[in-house]
């Protein structure tokens, strides 16, 4: 009875298994062939997000299908198609399988296309088993569906127009243009005449232009420069003909010449590994891209975002068979400064008479926001005008003055200006147009700009008075530009040497032409403004306390009696102007040489030019000046 018993049972369990294997696949061996076929299938998506990772290969993906050598190089094929950053391939649920050899499994794909965003598929793996292992079926539709073996995918991608940055009235500084990209062939085709010229005619260093040609890719167009179409032209004679020379056009945001406010509203070129980082993730390799300026610090909102298909396409008489995937650009977003075009072009025109390195900055005394900021004789990407760190000279003697006014001194102390004075072993003395004239007042002193009157009254100020007094002009904070700005600094003196240089601008003390601007502005304003270039962006409103009254009404005449009858009577004739000379002593290259400063304001406008190696602030900046003030009222 037990051996019968055994005997049916085992039937029964054999009757049962074989339902299993040909119909549900629900049994132990069904289990079992979801769970072999399932793993292979995760391998694959990982080894596939491998396949397609930045520098990734195919290969071990391939090696998982059953036609590795001709799968590996299709998915990398589409990979390339798409220009697919990254991936992510999730199998969905557990394998279906039909019978003991066959298991499907559909996969969520979601490739970060470069440049356009994110495209999203599902399709479906096939787990075939031979020879007692699983493979991967290796066929087009588990990339994509429709792909088969012939079909292929298409990406396209459509870049918007580049916004605008305006000026405070609406007036577009910038706009699209046509423009030229010259480079060279990659290898040796290019020769030492080709390079010559580059470096003759473009400013581009030939060398290194050739060094990076030797070392691209063979068929690669190596950039060198992109220029205005029109400048193109005028090259192109001497240019085209030489060997290796290749051309490719485009448009660019310019202003309209090429040395309009070029320190502010920034360059474009094409992007490199740090610029594609501040483009942002849907940004291009080959885009041109804010590189300095504006346009770079508002890379992202000016250039919008790119819009894109992919459609998939018959491999054999390459016609569509629908379109897969589509993303909507979305339009850049115009940045209104609040420079003035017209301020700005005559700032420009007045450096471009200077021999020697200059900036001037304009700003609206009562808002603090900035009408222009130019850097001459010739264009420049760098902005002294915001960045530069100079010793601030005579001009600080405005900061000066409000220090001992606060100190309980008046506009009539009397002040000995005596030829030097020494301060514990330190020698001072005026500048050299200066003949010393006996006691006078902090006014006359102030108009002819005595250093030793000024420093004869250092014992006056506590230690700390310099620098608490040029924070009540705005000077040794964090300006918060969009642009990269600097505030200036007095930092606490180390003893009374430190303390009667800052007095006259020397020592430690150092700002930017546009800090300087800013302490004319306070005079005229009464209160300390922050600066604004881009409104919304930047933060405004005060940056101190208001000035005492009195204060403001004894550096208003200082000021104006220094263009009246003073060190800056070259202004003289140019409206109610009012304004502060300076010469600054600096050393460069082991000499000593001078930096001339003049500010001031008229009307709701104040002012700052400094020109480097210039002799005075009355001889050198004040023509300059002279010039700026007479093309506007």
């Amino acid at each position: 009875m037990k051996r019968t018993t055994a005997i049916v049972c085992l039937s029964s369990l054999l009757i049962t298994a074989g339902c299993s294997d040909s119909k549900s696949g629900g049994g132990k061996s069904g289990n079992d062939e979801q769970k072999a076929s399932g793993a292979v299938i995760k391998q694959f998506a990982d080894a596939w997000v491998q396949a397609w990772a930045p520098n990734g290969k195919p290969d071990a993906a391939g090696a998982l299908t059953d036609n590795p050598t001709v799968f590996a190089k299709r998915l990398d094929d589409v990979d390339t198609a798409l220009v697919a950053s990254t991936v992510t391939v999730t199998p969905q649920d557990v394998p279906k399988c039909s019978d003991g050899n066959n298991c499907t499994q559909n996969l969520a794909v979601e490739a970060q296309l470069r440049g356009i965003g994110t495209m999203k598929w599902t399709s479906t793996a096939t787990a075939v088993k031979t020879g007692g292992s699983w493979k991967i079926k290796a066929s087009g539709d588990t990339i994509y569906p429709g792909l088969g073996d012939n079909n292929y995918l298409k990406r396209v991608r459509a870049l918007p127009a580049r916004a605008s940055i305006l000026d405070r009235n609406g007036v577009a500084l910038t706009a699209n243009r046509q423009v030229v990209i010259v480079g060279v062939a990659s290898g040796t085709k290019a020769t030492a005449a080709t390079y010559a010229a580059f470096t003759k005619y473009l400013q581009v260093d030939g060398a290194k232009l050739a060094a990076r040609a030797k070392a691209a890719p063979a068929g690669q167009f190596v950039d060198a420069i992109t220029i205005r179409a029109e400048e193109w032209e005028a090259l192109r004679p001497k240019m085209q003909a030489l060997p290796g020379v290749l051309t490719m056009g485009g448009t660019q945001s310019l202003p309209p010449t090429a040395t309009f406010a070029k320190s502010i509203l920034g360059t474009m070129k094409t992007a490199t590994a740090d610029t594609l980082k501040n483009a942002g993730p849907t940004a291009s390799a080959q885009d041109q891209v804010g590189t300095t300026g504006l346009q770079y610090a508002f890379q992202q909102q000016l250039a919008g975002t790119p819009g894109g298909t992919v459609t998939l396409r018959d491999g054999k008489t390459k016609m569509t068979i629908k379109t897969v995937f589509t993303q909507k650009g979305t339009a850049g977003q115009p940045v209104k400064t609040t420079l003035d075009t017209n301020m700005q072009k005559a700032a420009e025109a007045a450096l471009a008479a200077s021999k020697l390195p200059a900036s001037l900055v304009a700003v609206q005394a009562s808002t603090g926001q900035i009408l222009a900021a130019a850097n001459g004789p010739q264009p420049t990407s760098y902005n002294r005008a915001f960045q530069g760190r100079y010793a601030p000279g005579s001009t600080f003697k405005i900061v000066t003055s409000a220090a001992l006014l606060g100190a309980g001194e008046t506009t009539t102390t009397p002040l000995p200006c005596t030829p030097t004075i020494n301060v514990f072993g330190k020698t001072f003395k005026n500048y050299d147009g200066l003949t010393a004239y006996g006691t006078g007042t902090m006014q006359k002193a102030f108009n002819e700009s005595c250093n030793t009157a000024f420093i004869s009254q250092h014992a006056k100020l506590p230690k700390d008075g310099m620098t608490k007094a040029a924070a009540m002009f705005g000077i040794g904070r964090d300006l918060g530009l969009s642009l990269s700005a600097y505030g200036g600094q007095v930092p606490l003196p180390k003893d009374d040497v430190e303390e009667a240089a800052s007095m006259i601008g020397q020592g430690t003390v150092t700002a930017s032409p546009l800090a300087i601007s800013l302490v004319a502005a306070t005079v005229d304003h009464g209160t300390a403004m922050k600066p604004v270039l881009v409104p919304g962006k930047d933060a405004a409103g005060p940056a101190a306390s208001p000035l005492p009254a009195a204060t403001v009404a004894a550096l208003r005449t200082f000021m104006r009696t220094t263009v009246t009858g003073g060190t800056a009577k070259v202004l003289a004739g140019n409206g109610a102007v009012a304004a502060k000379t300076g010469t600054a002593e600096v050393v460069v290259g082991g000499k000593v040489t001078t930096n001339a400063w003049m500010a001031g304001y008229r009307g709701d406008v104040a002012f700052a030019v400094i020109v480097e190696g210039g002799e005075s602030g009355s001889h050198t900046a004040g023509p300059l000046l002279k010039t700026f003030l007479s093309s506007f009222k």
